[in-house]
């Protein structure tokens, strides 16, 4: 297969797509942030698997094959369903508990945990620039958090809150080993189907129903829009990884924090009364900033370093 240039359709295909999926995720904290005035945790993340695996289940029996991995479903993929199921749940409680900001800055730790992770796991090596970026990202999330301890209502709670995204991190990067170790033998969308039918089940169990019954319009098409970010973010991410290179798809993607951040200061300058304010100090958009950048230079020259390998 031929490799898409910059120039190529194929190429800015990519972009689009990955594009896509850097401004779903970036606005996917608000989103859940508005959710959860009608929902709980455990009922927005089952939501978001349910509808995902019913779209694409119909889309994949009706266009392609995929579907058969559910019979016969890998115990890698079992796992990496239910890592991801408690990342959703981990990052909604993170959301309710601090913010959206709060959330979209230091679930960026997981990147480098995956870094570390390859180091631990499968013997890869971090070079000098890479601890460099380390060092800016930790100074970024330092300054972030003396923003958000001091802005906080209530410290207790924001540590709860930065716990709950920590051990969504640390799942995310055991759901990506298990897709890494699955996706020499499976489609993308075929690991989807089976990582959403995984989850959901998993989640079954925390689901609030009577809430169904009471969110009325406005709380059911937060419901079907968190859906469809789910499904498109992940869709679109799937297409782009066949368009472009790992290591752009990597560094765009790792942007996200920053359409939230702008996206809840805009709220907040025009006084939309959707959400709270977040109350965020001019050094708290700096650590953010640092933190953020710091990540996109530990994330490039890993994806750059593998590419020399």
């Amino acid at each position: 297969m031929n490799t898409p240039t910059p120039n190529s359709r194929s190429y800015s295909k990519g972009i689009v797509m990955v594009m896509v999926t850097m401004s779903l995720w970036g606005v996917l904290p608000i989103l859940l942030k508005l959710g959860l005035n009608y929902y709980s945790v455990g009922t927005i993340a089952w939501f978001r698997f349910f509808f995902s695996f019913l779209i694409l289940f119909l889309f994949l029996s009706i266009f392609r094959s995929g579907c058969e991995i559910l019979s016969h479903p890998p115990l890698m993929g079992i796992l990496g369903g239910a890592a991801l199921a408690a990342n959703y749940f981990g990052m909604t409680q993170g959301v309710y508990f601090s913010g959206p900001s709060n959330a979209a800055i230091i679930i960026q730790v997981a990147p480098i945990l995956l870094v570390i992770a390859g180091v631990a796991l499968f013997k890869e090596t971090i070079g000098s620039r890479q601890w460099i970026g380390m060092i800016v990202a930790i100074i970024g999330f330092y300054l972030f958090y003396l923003d958000r301890s001091e802005n906080a209502r209530n410290n207790i709670q924001y540590l709860v809150a930065n716990g709950w995204i920590m051990l969504a991190a640390i799942v995310w990067v055991l759901y990506m080993i298990c897709q890494k170790q699955l996706s020499s033998k499976y489609s993308a969308q075929t690991l989807n189907i089976l990582v959403y039918a995984v989850a959901t089940i998993a989640l079954t169990p925390l689901v609030e129903w009577s809430e169904f019954f009471k969110g009325g319009f406005v709380g059911c098409l937060l419901l079907i829009a968190l859906g469809l970010n789910t499904l498109l973010a992940y869709g679109a991410l799937a297409e782009a990884v066949e368009c472009i290179p790992l290591s752009l798809i990597s560094i765009l993607i790792t942007l996200n924090p920053f359409i939230t951040l702008i996206g809840m200061w805009m709220l907040n300058t025009f006084k939309a009364g959707a959400l709270p304010p977040e109350n965020i100090n001019w050094y708290g958009y700096l650590g953010g900033i640092i933190a953020v950048s710091g990540v996109i230079f530990v994330v490039a020259f890993s994806q750059k370093k593998r590419s020399l390998d």
